[in-house]
C-alpha cells in the first residue's frame, strides 16, 4: 500500500448546503462595502489623503459624502499611515473632523504610522514593517477594536515587492489586507493613477500591475477638473455593483497661512460627459484666446494667469508666434502695446545685464 496521504475534497457547497447571503452593507453606497475592497487612485496633488481623511470624518458622524448615502451610526476607523506621520497628519485629521461638526479626535478613530514614534517604539525602528508582515496585525485590530474601516495610504509605500508585478501585488493584497476584510472590515486603498494610459470609457487606471483591479470590487478615480481650482471629477473605474454617476466636488481650506482649522469637501452635483481624446487639444486654443483678451486691456504681470501648465505653454507659443511679448521681466503685453519697447531676455551667462527697472547684477 502507499504511504502518501489521501488527498481530501474541497469544503464545496452544493444546492443542498449552500447557505444564504446576506445583503452587501455600504458603509456609503456605491464606494465601500463592508467586507469588500475599494481603491481611490488619482495623480500626484489631486490631494487623495486629504478627500481620505474627509471620507473617515464623514463616517464617523453619519454625515452623507458627496451625495452617496453613509450608514446612520457613526463607525470605526483605522488609517494605516505609510506615506507620512501623525506630527505631519494631525492637523488635517482634526481639520476634517471639524469640517462634519466633531471637535477634537473622536474614540473611534485609530492611527498607526512606523513613521511616528508613538506607534513604532526605538527597540523596532530598525525593523522593516511591510503590508504583507502587517497582515495578521491588522486584522487582529479591527477584531480587538471592532473597527469598520481600514483605509491603507498609500499601496505603494506599504508592499515590499514590484508595484508592476502581478505576483507581488496579488500577494501582498492577500495577505496584507484580506485578513481584514474577513474579520469584516471595508478596506480603502489610496493608490496612484497612470499618466497616460486609460480604460476605453476614457477614466484612468490605476498605476502598475491589474492585479489592484482585479482584487477590489471598486476602483475609484479623482481628477482635478480643469480650469477650477480644487475641484475633483469622482468618476468609477470598475465595479462589481450599480456605479455611481461621475460627481464633481470642492475641497475648501479654512486657516491661516500657519494654521489649517477646517478642510470642508463640498458636492456640486454631476459632473456631466467626459471630454474625449479629441475634444482636449481644443483647451489649449481656449486659454491662448483668454490670454488675449486679457491683454487687451494692457500689460498685465505673469501673475495675472494661471500657474497651470497650460497657460504656461500658451504663453510661450504667442510670444514665439509674435503676438505678445514681454516689454519687461515677469510682464506680457499685446505687441501693439509694448510701445516698441524689446522684449526681455535673460541675458547670456557672464553679460552684464541692465532692464530699466532691475538693479545691475552680473550672471
Amino acid at each position: 500500500m502507499s504511504d502518501r496521504p489521501k488527498v481530501l475534497p474541497l469544503p464545496v457547497l452544493n444546492g443542498p448546503t449552500a447557505p444564504d447571503t446576506a445583503p452587501v452593507e455600504w458603509l456609503i453606497r456605491g464606494l465601500l462595502a463592508r467586507g469588500a475592497g475599494t481603491i481611490l487612485f488619482g495623480q500626484p496633488g489631486v490631494s487623495k489623503s486629504v478627500h481620505a481623511a474627509y471620507i473617515l470624518a464623514c463616517l464617523m458622524s453619519g454625515v452623507p459624502f458627496a451625495g452617496l448615502k453613509t450608514t446612520e451610526r457613526p463607525l470605526r476607523v483605522l488609517y494605516v499611515d505609510f506615506d507620512s506621520t501623525w506630527q505631519w497628519n494631525r492637523e488635517i485629521f482634526m481639520a476634517a473632523f471639524r469640517g462634519v461638526g466633531i471637535e477634537g479626535l473622536p474614540a473611534g478613530f485609530y492611527y498607526y504610522s512606523p513613521n511616528s514614534e508613538e506607534c513604532c517604539p526605538d527597540s523596532e525602528a530598525d525593523n522593516l514593517q511591510t503590508l504583507e508582515a502587517l497582515g495578521p496585525a491588522i486584522a487582529a485590530t479591527v477584531t480587538e477594536f471592532d473597527i469598520d474601516l481600514v483605509i491603507c495610504d498609500s499601496l505603494g509605500q506599504m508592499m515590499v515587492g514590484d508595484t508592476n508585478s502581478g505576483q507581488d501585488v496579488a500577494l501582498a493584497l492577500r495577505l496584507g489586507l484580506n485578513p481584514a476584510r474577513k474579520a469584516g472590515a471595508a478596506v480603502l486603498v489610496i493608490d496612484h493613477a497612470t499618466k497616460s494610459a486609460a480604460a476605453s470609457n476614457g477614466v484612468p487606471t490605476p498605476m502598475g500591475s491589474q492585479q489592484k483591479r482585479a482584487w477590489a470590487r471598486v476602483c475609484v478615480v479623482i481628477e482635478k477638473e480643469e480650469g477650477q481650482e480644487n475641484v475633483v471629477r469622482w468618476s468609477i473605474d470598475k465595479t462589481n455593483a450599480k456605479p455611481f454617476r461621475p460627481f464633481l466636488t470642492r475641497l475648501t481650506f479654512v486657516g491661516s497661512d500657519d494654521r489649517l482649522d477646517m478642510l470642508k469637501v463640498e458636492h456640486l452635483g454631476d459632473a456631466g460627459p467626459r471630454k474625449t481624446a479629441q475634444e482636449r487639444p481644443n483647451r489649449h486654443d481656449e486659454v491662448s484666446e483668454e490670454i488675449l483678451g486679457i491683454l487687451q486691456t494692457g500689460p498685465q504681470p505673469r501673475s495675472r494667469f494661471s500657474e497651470a501648465g497650460t497657460y504656461e505653454r500658451a504663453l510661450k507659443e504667442l510670444e514665439k508666434a509674435g503676438r505678445i511679448v514681454r516689454p519687461k521681466r515677469g510682464q506680457y503685453a499685446l505687441l501693439d502695446d509694448s510701445e516698441a519697447a524689446p522684449s526681455y531676455r535673460p541675458p547670456e551667462r557672464g553679460v552684464t545685464a541692465e532692464p530699466a527697472d532691475m538693479e545691475v547684477r552680473t550672471w
